[in-house]
Order: C-alpha cells, then structure tokens, then sequence
C-alpha cells in the first residue's frame, strides 16, 4: 500500500509529461506544414509574378511599349524581387531602362519601407535593390547599415552606396574595409572593380598614408583591384623595419616599383620566413642579374617555402636561360637547394606549381 501511495504523483506527472510532449510535437508539426504551405505559397505567386512581368521587362529592354498589369496589395515586393532577378543579367543601357522602369513602379518607395522592417530577408532584398536603382534617399540608412554586425547585410550596404554615387562613397567604403576581418577579400575586390571609379585610387592611397599597420594590412592587397597612380609613398613605410609581419607580407605582394629593391633585398635575410619566402617572390618581379647571388643563397634556407620562392624567383629573373640554370644546379652544394631547384624547373615544364604561401 505505501508503494502504491508513493508511485502514484510519479505516474500521474509522468502520464501529464507524455501527454504535454506529444501535444508539443503535434504543433510542432502543425507548424512545418504551415511554413511549408506558406513558402509553397510564396514560390507559386513569385512564379506567377515572373511570367506574368517577363514580358513587360523584356519590353522595356528594347524600348517598346508596355502595358503594365494591374498592381495589387503587396505585389511590389514580389516585383522587387522579380525586378532584382532579371536586373542580375543585364549591364548599361539595358539595366538604366529597366531603372527607369523600376523608378515609375515607385519600387525604390517600396524597398525603403522593406529596409525599416526586422526581417533579414526583406533588409537584404531592400539593400540590394536600393543599390541597384541608384536611389540616394537611402544614403544615410546604408551608411549605418555598412557598418552592422551581419557581413553579408554590412557588405551589401558598402557595395549599393558604390552603386549610386562611387566617387561619394569611395573614402567611406575603404575606411569601413579597413577595419572589416569578417568581410571576404573576394567580395571586397568583386565590387570595387565594378565600381571603377577614378575617386577610388586616390581614396586607397590616403588610406593607406593616414591608417595604422592594422589598415594598412587589409588595404595593401586592393592595390591589385584598384587602379593608383604613385602607390610608392603609401607603400614605403610599410616595408621599414619594426612593421607587424603580417602588413610586411600584405606590403611585399604589392611591390612592383623599382624603388623598393633595396628593402627587398634587406628583407630577403629577414627573420620571419613568410617574410624571407614573399622576399624572393618580389625579387623576381623587380630585381635583376645582381640578386642570382642572393636567390642562389635563398635555395640553402632552412624553410621549404623560402627555398620554393627563391628557386621560382631564379627561373624568372630577366636574362636566366636554362644553361645558366644547369650551372647555378652545378654550384649549388646544399643538397635540399639542389632538389628545388629541379622540382621547380620541372613544375615549370609541366605547368604545374605549389599552392602560394600565406
């Protein structure tokens, strides 16, 4: 009986227990269906959307007459979105029309108030179109949102106000990458040489002039992207003694001037060897006949990167023929050099190469 007594609130909140989990996976269930059919609902309408507009578009493209269907409830987010798709495709004229297009649609009104709501969805479709129309009553709210936690959201923000005014949002744009670690390097170089704009260069090269070692590492690697007239006295500094190893590196991938020879040969014999190996890269982009000895040298080091640049950098300093490399091969008594400098030569006959260094 005293078993009976005790056990029985054990059962009862067990039963109550079972019953309350499977009521909770009941509308859990309940709810996957309703997404499903909510989503479902949203793919068939943005369908119906794009057939029923496609032609409209394609209209406006050639500069033909349209008629535009009948515009109800919140259909002007779905053509947003439908407007975005077909955008992507185009470039010059064919997009400005469609721009002027989306401008008597009262679509850049539409993605303004999408850009005040919470959802993320609706943000980034907000930011991309407000972009992609040019609309510059959004140039505050992007400027805020370039500078939000999400990438994705603050990178889209920083490439749509290069969208609508380049030469404006150059100096902002760079200053926001310099601080970025989360923005990717692909992305940051994809929009910038979309932009193309001639603010850009200079831009660059103040940035690098007035930020600190920690700027200048994440600017350095977009003097590839953006065209500058004299990068040397922005690059110079960078390559002093006492700079962070890591802007050394950013800064020794940039050299392509002349001028900076004789840093590079100083810092050919570095203590680091991601410094020593990004060294020997540079020389032979700018060094000459004189630098064999020290490359030859750079074979003997005891890191296989240092040796696998040095022995690259030989076969393309000018005036390197494949008979001064069998005599250099010849010299060479470190064992380790000696079979780099085969494993390169043979990488170049097959067009293979090793991954570069980081």
């Amino acid at each position: 009986m005293d078993f009976a007594t005790s056990s029985d609130p054990l059962l009862r909140f067990a039963l109550h227990s079972g019953i309350a989990v499977f009521a909770l996976t009941g509308l859990l269930l309940a709810a996957i269906v309703v997404l499903r059919l909510l989503a479902d609902r949203r793919e068939a309408r943005e369908a119906h959307m794009r057939q029923e507009w496609q032609p409209v578009f394609l209209h406006a493209i050639e500069g033909l007459p349209y008629q535009m269907p009948r515009i109800v409830g919140r259909d002007r987010e779905m053509i947003l979105l439908v407007w975005l798709q077909f955008t992507e495709m185009l470039r010059g004229e064919a997009r400005e029309r469609l721009r002027t297009m989306a401008n008597a649609l009262q679509l850049p009104g539409t993605a303004l108030r999408l850009l005040g709501r919470g959802d993320m969805r609706g943000r980034l479709l907000a930011v991309v179109g407000l972009g992609r129309m040019r609309t510059t009553d959004a140039w505050e709210d992007l400027s805020v949102l370039m500078t939000d936690a999400n990438p994705v959201l603050s990178l889209l923000a920083a490439r749509s106000l290069l969208q609508i005014d380049a030469g404006r949002a150059a100096a902002p744009v760079l200053a926001v990458i310099a601080q970025r670690e989360d923005w990717s390097r692909a992305r940051i170089a994809g929009m910038l040489g979309e932009a193309r704009d001639a603010a850009l260069g200079p831009a660059l090269l103040a940035g690098l002039v007035a930020g600190g070692d920690a700027e200048a590492r994440r600017l350095l690697p977009l003097l590839d992207v953006v065209p500058t007239a004299d990068r040397w006295p922005a690059l110079s500094p960078r390559l002093a003694a006492g700079t962070p190893i890591d802007t050394l590196v950013a800064a020794l991938r940039a050299v392509a001037d002349p001028r900076a020879l004789a840093d590079v040969r100083r810092l050919a014999g570095h203590a680091d060897w991601p410094v020593r190996a990004q060294a020997a890269t540079a020389l032979a982009r700018i060094g000459g006949s004189d630098d064999l000895p020290r490359l030859q040298a750079m074979l003997g080091d005891a890191e296989w990167w240092v040796r696998y640049r040095a022995a690259q950098a030989l076969l393309r300093l000018p005036g390197v023929t494949p008979s001064l490399l069998d005599e250099i091969a010849g010299d060479i008594n470190d064992r380790y050099g000696a079979d780099m400098l085969r494993q390169v030569r043979a990488e170049a006959a097959t067009g293979a190469a090793a991954r570069p260094v980081s």
